[in-house]
């Protein structure tokens, strides 16, 4: 499925300029930028004691998939069969693989051909050598746009303590990443458009009069 802005900038351009032909690859993945606005988290505050710094900008990153089989009709659900890889930028270790669920998830979804969002649970530090407990462990967990992590700030004491990971909270925003084919299509209509601009005006009755 490609992707609605896309079609938009093409068909607007071809507007413009008039009737162009550009070749993109349909196959691409689809690529997209999320980035997290937390309102409560242990990288929004730091904690001195670990000398973990201030990171606000800690839960951002890309996922990629193959849309090829959207149909932009009701609710769909894509994940490891359309080839979905999510990865934070800070650790690109922090990614699709380390979900507890995969492959089942985590999984991008959408509406009707709009974007919901990612559902993505991933452990980057698991508790080991520790009861069962409510929190496995380092966590995010991205749920469309809501966001929720634990941080564990006594991972260094002894294991058989017991561990109450502090929780956080934000939002979750996505962007569209431009697919190469795409950037390629629109640079290739915005010379065709000025081609065409300046044969009007190298035709014009008042050219080189100024």
């Amino acid at each position: 499925m490609k992707h609605p802005i896309r079609l938009t900038l093409l068909a607007a351009a071809a507007a413009t300029f008039g009737t162009v032909t550009v070749t993109v690859d349909a196959a691409q993945a689809a690529t997209y930028q999320f980035r997290a606005m937390l309102s409560e988290s242990i990288f929004l505050t730091g904690a001195p004691e670990i000398d973990l710094e201030p990171n606000p900008d800690f839960y951002r990153g890309t996922f990629s998939f193959d849309d090829s089989s959207l149909t932009g009709v009701g609710f769909e659900s894509l994940g490891a069969e359309a080839n979905l890889e999510v990865s934070l930028a800070e650790d690109p270790r922090v990614n699709q693989n380390i979900d507890p669920r995969f492959p089942e998830f985590p999984t991008v979804n959408f509406q009707d051909g709009e974007l919901i969002g990612l559902d993505w649970f991933a452990v980057y530090h698991p508790f080991t050598n520790v009861p069962a407990l409510d929190y496995p462990g380092d966590f995010v967990r991205i749920s469309g746009t809501d966001l929720t992590d634990g941080f564990d700030p006594t991972f260094y004491t002894p294991p058989d303590e017991p561990r109450s990971p502090v929780l956080g909270f934000g939002t979750v925003q996505y962007s569209v990443v431009p697919e190469p084919g795409t950037i390629l299509g629109l640079a290739a209509i915005a010379l065709l458009g000025f081609r065409k601009f300046y044969q009007k005006k190298a035709s014009s009755p008042t050219a080189g009069l100024n």
